[in-house]
C-alpha cells in the first residue's frame, strides 16, 4: 500500500511593497516560512474522496481533491490530517491546504506537476507568492510583484486574483536561527468580499509608502538578516507596519490586537510584526518565556481566549516521503 506523507510549513506575510503602480508594477511581497504550525497529512489511495481531521478545512481540500481527480484522471483518495494550520489568522492556510492536497494526489498516481503548475492549480499567488514559495523553499522570502496592469489590472488580494500567479521569486534566503513568539488574540477575520472592498477602496495608496518599504527592506532588514542582527531586523519589521498597506491592515484590526503588541514592545520586546491582516503576530526579543507569560496573563485579563507559542523559521519548506508499506492482512 503506498502511502504519501507530507508536512507542509505556515507562513509570516510581513506586508505588499508597492500598491500604486507607479513603475509599472503593483503588490511584491516580504514574507518567512516558518516550521509550526503546520499540515502534518498522511494520503493513501481509495475508492472515492475523503478527508479526516481537516476541520474547518475539509470541504475546502475534499472539493480540490475531487477536482484533481477528474482533472488526472486518477482514483480516489484518503486523506488523514495529523496537524493543521489555524484558518484566517493570518498563517496562510488556505493556501498550504490546497498544496497539500495537490502533492498529495501528484505523488499517490505519479502525476508529473511543476512547481508551476502546484501554483496554478492552487489558485493563490495573485497577490502574493509568499505562501506558493514558502512551501516549495522555506526561508525568508521576497518576491517582486505584477506587472501593471497589463498582467494584473486591479488591486485585488490573492484569493480574488486566481488566474494571475505569484511575482517572480526576487529573493530567498536561510533565516536565522532566532525563536519568535508566535500571539494570535482572538479578534476578526478579514477575507471575502471586505477584503476586496478594503483593497479597492484604499488603492492606490501613495508613492511615498513603497518608497518607504522598500528603504526599510534594502537598507535595514537585509542587512541585519545577512549580519544576524536581531534587533536591527526586529526594528525595522515593526517600522514596516507604520507605512503603506501593513498600517492599513493593523488599524482594521480590533484593539486587543494593537494593545498586546505595546504591552509587549514595552515589557521589552525588539519589535512586533503582523502578518497579513492578523490577528497573529511574531514578537522578537531575547526572554521570550517571560514575553510569552506577558501576552497569556495580558489576554487572560482581558478576558481573550487566543494562543501563544514559540516557533523558529524553516528553511526547507515542505517534505513529502513516499513509502510502500504493506497491507493489513
Amino acid at each position: 500500500m503506498k502511502t504519501v506523507r507530507i508536512e507542509t510549513p505556515s507562513r509570516l506575510h510581513f506586508g505588499l511593497i508597492d500598491l500604486t503602480g507607479r513603475l509599472g508594477r503593483i503588490d511584491g511581497s516580504i514574507g518567512l516560512t516558518l516550521e509550526k504550525p503546520s499540515f502534518v497529512l498522511e494520503a493513501r489511495k481509495a475508492e472515492r474522496v475523503e478527508a479526516v481531521g481537516a476541520g474547518v478545512h475539509q470541504e475546502r481540500v475534499e472539493r480540490l481533491a475531487k477536482r484533481l481527480r477528474a482533472l488526472w484522471k486518477v482514483g480516489g483518495v484518503h486523506l488523514r490530517y495529523e496537524e493543521t494550520i489555524p484558518a484566517h489568522v493570518g498563517l496562510g492556510s488556505g493556501t498550504q491546504a490546497a498544496l497539500s492536497v495537490i502533492h498529495a494526489l501528484a505523488a499517490l498516481y505519479e502525476v508529473s506537476l511543476s512547481a508551476k503548475e502546484a501554483a496554478r492549480l492552487s489558485g493563490r499567488g495573485g497577490a502574493s507568492g509568499i505562501g506558493l514559495y514558502a512551501f516549495e523553499k522555506g526561508g525568508f522570502l521576497v518576491d517582486g510583484g505584477h506587472r501593471w496592469p497589463s498582467q494584473k489590472a486591479d488591486f485585488l488580494p490573492s484569493a480574488a486574483a486566481e488566474s494571475v500567479g505569484p511575482g517572480p521569486l526576487l529573493l530567498r534566503r536561510n533565516f536565522p536561527d532566532w525563536k519568535m513568539l508566535l500571539i494570535s488574540p482572538r479578534a476578526r477575520q478579514v477575507s471575502g468580499e471586505e477584503e476586496k472592498r478594503l483593497f479597492r477602496s484604499k488603492c492606490p495608496m501613495p508613492p511615498r509608502a513603497a518608497e518607504r518599504i522598500s528603504h526599510l527592506l534594502m537598507m535595514s532588514l537585509l542587512p541585519a538578516l545577512a549580519e544576524n542582527d536581531m534587533p536591527t531586523a526586529a526594528a525595522a519589521l515593526d517600522a514596516m507596519g507604520t507605512a503603506g498597506w501593513k498600517k492599513v491592515e493593523w488599524e482594521i484590526q480590533e484593539p486587543i490586537v494593537r494593545e498586546t503588541a505595546e504591552r509587549l514592545r514595552k515589557e521589552g520586546a525588539y519589535g512586533v510584526a503582523m502578518s497579513s491582516w492578523g490577528p497573529t503576530m511574531a514578537v522578537f526579543g531575547e526572554r521570550l518565556e517571560e514575553l510569552q507569560l506577558t501576552a497569556d496573563r495580558f489576554l487572560k485579563k482581558a478576558g481573550n481566549s487566543g494562543f501563544t507559542r514559540i516557533v523558529r523559521a524553516n528553511n526547507r519548506g515542505a517534505t513529502i516521503e513516499v513509502a510502500e508499506r504493506d497491507a493489513a492482512p
